[in-house]
């Protein structure tokens, strides 16, 4: 069975329910006052304002300091990897909400041949919360101010505006899988590529164990997860799990 079929069975709280009847139960839990605009753009410019805040306050950078910048895009691959595996796909304390957002409901709109959104309410169901960028750096920053404390400076400001570029680009780019393939975004190429990649990921038969990168790959390179396989028909009871939560 193909699973860009709406027709797939799940079954929910103990009943069965297509994919297109799914979809439409998670979007008419949306807020009426859902803003796919503000979803988008407010973290995002409050993301770009705190990586031009940082490197503005840079003193005189050295190439020693400069060769931070990769060190600490590969850290938040890993991290990135490790936090997908581990707390997106795995129900643990006290990462439940993240588990359930992720997992039974993200995973069960979005399948490997049928990733694209319907509107931009949809968005919702994308990007992570609004206040992610806000949680981020508020972990961020309280560690670049023990490095500034130790007079650290440009380290310091060097590891907000990477780590915050990071997930900039983690957001950027997971919409853009998403977004229609005869888009002029989701078109492009360095997109396609990157979307195969992803949306192998989206096969119920693979998610648990493949492709956790959503940013580059690298990670998944050095863990040995990419999926190189043929990707096999997947059965109904592939994608239908006894119960979504």
């Amino acid at each position: 069975m193909s699973t860009n079929s709406e027709s797939v069975v799940l079954v929910r709280d103990g009943k069965e329910v297509t994919r297109a009847q799914f979809r439409e139960e998670v979007l008419a839990k949306i807020p009426a006052s859902y803003s796919p605009a503000r979803h988008f753009f407010v973290p995002s410019i409050v993301g770009v304002l705190a990586i031009t805040s940082s490197l503005a306050l840079l003193e005189a950078p050295t190439a020693l300091d400069w060769y931070l910048v990769p060190l600490l895009f590969m850290l938040s691959n890993a991290v990135e990897w490790r936090a997908h595996k581990h707390v997106l796909h795995k129900r643990t304390k006290p990462f439940e909400l993240l588990y359930d957002r992720h997992t039974p409901v993200h995973h069960r709109v979005y399948m490997t041949d049928d990733m694209a959104i319907r509107s931009p309410r949809e968005f919702a169901l994308v990007l992570v919360p609004a206040y992610g960028i806000t949680l981020i750096l508020a972990v961020t920053v309280p560690i670049a101010a023990v490095l500034a404390f130790f007079h650290q400076r440009n380290p310091a400001c060097l590891f907000v505006a990477t780590t915050t570029l990071y997930v900039l680009s983690y957001e950027w780019l997971h919409l853009s899988y998403h977004l229609p393939t005869n888009s002029f975004i989701g078109g492009l190429w360095l997109v396609r590529k990157l979307r195969r990649h992803h949306a192998l990921h989206h096969d119920p038969r693979l998610m648990q164990k493949w492709n956790f990168n959503v940013t580059l790959p690298l990670w998944d390179l050095v863990r040995g997860t990419i999926y190189r396989g043929q990707r096999p028909e997947i059965a109904e009871r592939d994608v239908a799990p006894p119960n979504l939560r």
